[in-house]
């Protein structure tokens, strides 16, 4: 099997394992934290059109120097901001709680079962698979606290994409060239600038993700040499300074910094793109409305509504580009938790051979003790 199958394996095997969290003892908590969850998403999805439709107002109110309008905008304002905070403590109370429930219920199981059969069994999975105390520790939680952020940030990229869609259509409205009119005109333009920004990010990114996940491979890997340098010195008699790192410490701390330097090199590339984008993207939609509004077809508010959308739709299309790097960074954990549950998974099942093959010999060696003494038993009958 390659290395593309077993990870695949192996990530479907991580979320088997995670999802017990939402069918087992504690599944009330962990629905009713995910569905609060996802209420808090909808919800600032709704306080952000809201806001999206309040620049529409100030800037009209602006265009035609109303101060009453101004004002009134202002109190908007302040009642936004103040919905919009409440909307940010209910996401970030409900994420959280829901990540540290979530790691403890998995950092419970895979614990208890690690050392469900004491010492021993706890050796032979450390010989088998590199520091699986940081497997549990370090990439338990990054795979869950991830896991958690990318599927709030899927749902919400939905949520918004959809709402913003809508609002660029209305307000965009049709443009004519050339002759032919075409309806939705900035809903197809961020359309377009989105593909070509995720197609640069997807090419400069591809070999970011795959570095990255050589990384996290090194950085355990790093660990259990650290593990290893410790146990020799609480087992050497020898000074700290007589026995010295192994070269295999050595090794494995320059294969870490290699990865390390290949992994900056890709970021590099993306912070280009990226902030290059943050230039463009809001100048876009201004430059692509401005015939509209010089000819009077937009108001002021209308050419600002529209840009603004246009931004968040940009945004939320160009997500998978943007968070490449976290994706990576779960995958990387999620397959090193992965393995480590099929390591244990694989000493149960050597434990329960072991339990079957030694009940026959039991069972074996009461029979013949029985065959021994029943002559005996005759004799004595006679």
């Amino acid at each position: 099997m390659g290395s593309r199958s077993e990870g695949v394996v192996l990530i479907h095997r991580f979320i088997l394992l995670a999802f017990g969290f939402w069918r087992g003892r504690l599944r009330a908590k962990a629905w009713t934290l995910s569905i609060g969850f996802l209420a808090c998403l909808i919800f600032n999805t709704l306080v952000a059109l809201a806001v999206n439709r309040w620049s529409k107002s100030f800037f009209d109110a602006l265009q035609t120097r109303e101060p009453d309008g101004i004002i009134q905008c202002i109190v908007q304002l302040a009642v936004l901001g103040a919905v919009t905070a409440v909307a940010a403590i209910a996401t970030l109370q409900c994420r959280m709680r829901l990540q540290i429930g979530w790691r403890l219920w998995l950092t419970a199981n895979l614990v208890e079962r690690w050392l469900q059969r004491g010492p021993s069994r706890e050796q032979a999975i450390s010989h088998s698979l590199d520091n699986p105390e940081a497997r549990i520790a370090d990439d338990g939680r990054q795979a869950v606290e991830l896991f958690v952020d990318l599927a709030g940030g899927v749902i919400n990229i939905f949520l918004v994409s959809i709402s913003f869609i809508v609002v660029l259509w209305q307000v965009g409205g049709s443009f004519e060239i050339f002759g032919v009119t075409v309806p939705g005109f900035l809903v197809i333009a961020v359309v377009l600038y989105t593909v070509m920004t995720s197609l640069g990010m997807w090419i400069l990114g591809r070999p970011l993700v795959m570095s990255v996940e050589d990384k996290a491979a090194a950085e355990g890997h790093f660990r259990y040499a650290l593990t290893k340098v410790r146990d020799d010195l609480e087992k050497s008699d020898d000074s700290r300074d007589q026995l010295g790192p192994p070269p295999d410490f050595r090794g494995r701390l320059a294969c870490l910094a290699k990865q390390w330097a290949f992994v900056i090199k890709g970021q590099t590339r993306i912070v280009f793109l990226t902030s290059a984008n943050g230039l463009f993207a809001p100048a876009v939609p201004l430059l692509l409305g401005a015939p509209k509004y010089l000819a009077g077809d937009l108001t002021l508010g209308d050419l600002m509504q529209a840009a603004a959308a246009f931004v968040q739709v940009q945004l939320s299309l160009n997500w998978l580009a943007d968070n490449a790097l976290s994706i990576a960074n779960w995958s990387a954990s999620a397959r090193r938790v992965a393995a480590l549950d099929l390591a244990i998974e694989n000493r149960e099942a050597v434990a329960q051979d072991e339990a079957i093959i030694a009940f026959p010999k039991d069972m074996m060696a009461t029979a013949s003790d029985r065959m021994r003494d029943a002559p005996s038993a005759r004799s004595r009958t006679a």
